[in-house]
């Protein structure tokens, strides 16, 4: 008997969607990031210090409160949504193995778009940091991995393509210990500073 998306997220904190977001959808996203790259919205951060990121924006934040309810069915979980992170990862660029912060409880990294020319970058999460019970997970364009970010690491490995366009999904459980972590900390979604501070 074959499991549902629910099942597989209860059982082991993450599932895969071969088809979260449209070809459109992904095409006007990854159009903005190139450019947000071109105005210099985009600026390195701690974890991938070769690519440009960006917290919070505001057509990002709007995709992410789409996708709330659609998510929320699939895995049987009445979310909240927190922010968005996006980054336009350049060539050399590594993820470190980590793990999220409260404000991450359960995400969806989302493939936008890539260099035709160069292979999609896998994403790894393991239940450890031994990197044992790996699972290495390609994300086609408009794909998602849900994951829970507090409790699975997750990395990933050299990237030897030129770019790759990625939006990352935050939320919380809305009945859950971390419900206060809604907007993270700011007054609305699409605002890219808090007003408030968080569980780190």
């Amino acid at each position: 008997m074959d499991i549902t998306i629910a099942e597989h997220f209860a059982k082991h904190g993450w599932a895969y969607i071969p088809s979260l977001a449209d070809k459109y959808e992904c095409d006007i996203l990854t159009k903005h990031l190139l450019s947000l790259k071109n105005e210099g919205r985009l600026k390195p951060d701690k974890q991938c210090t070769l690519s440009g990121s960006i917290y919070g924006e505001s057509l990002l934040d709007k995709f992410l409160d789409l996708n709330r309810s659609k998510i929320s069915s699939l895995i049987n979980i009445s979310l909240l949504p927190t922010y968005t992170y996006a980054r336009l990862y350049n060539k050399n660029e590594v993820l470190n193995i980590h793990k999220d912060r409260p404000s991450c409880e359960i995400s969806a990294t989302i493939t936008l778009g890539h260099d035709k020319k160069s292979s999609i970058w896998p994403f790894f999460f393991s239940k450890t940091d031994k990197h044992t019970d790996v699972h290495r997970q390609i994300i086609e364009v408009g794909g998602a991995v849900l994951y829970r970010g507090m409790d699975l690491w997750h990395w990933r490995e050299k990237y030897t393509g030129r770019w790759q366009a990625q939006v990352f999904l935050h939320y919380v459980d809305a009945n859950g210990p971390n419900a206060d972590l809604a907007y993270d900390g700011r007054a609305n979604l699409g605002d890219e500073k808090r007003i408030r501070k968080v569980r780190e």
